[in-house]
């Protein structure tokens, strides 16, 4: 009887496994989590659909199997205005060419590209 609960819960949980999600990870960048915070270099954020669904140091974050990487080393990534990068919060970001001045661009020319609910949308 045992036996037969263990099979079926493996079965179970196996079955809840969603191997269809895609995720988006931005790997390398200094980023600047919101306004005032400590910028994390090496830094790695896991999206995935609309959300963030991890982000931290590099030595710290693992990144998924089934996943578009984008290596962002030698460029910022700060949060889009009114946003705060963070688990679970929508991914709506913006990906700079230079050092921000606090959380936002000093020169909105800085913005080489920015993902908008999770979609990667043209700079500038």
């Amino acid at each position: 009887m045992t036996r037969l609960l263990v099979a079926l819960s493996f079965l179970l949980l196996t079955g809840c496994q969603n191997t269809d999600v895609r995720y988006k990870v931005l790997i390398g960048a200094t980023m600047v989590a919101e306004n005032g915070a400590r910028p994390i270099v090496d830094s790695v954020i896991v999206i995935a659909g609309k959300k963030i669904r991890s982000v931290g140091e590099r030595k710290d974050v693992p990144i998924p199997q089934n996943s578009d990487r984008t290596d962002l080393a030698g460029r910022w990534i700060v949060p889009a205005p009114g946003n705060r990068i963070d688990v679970d919060n929508e991914a709506d970001l913006l990906i700079l060419d230079h050092a921000p001045a606090g959380a936002v661009p000093a020169n909105p020319a800085d913005i080489g590209a920015r993902i908008i609910l999770g979609e990667w949308q043209a700079g500038k």
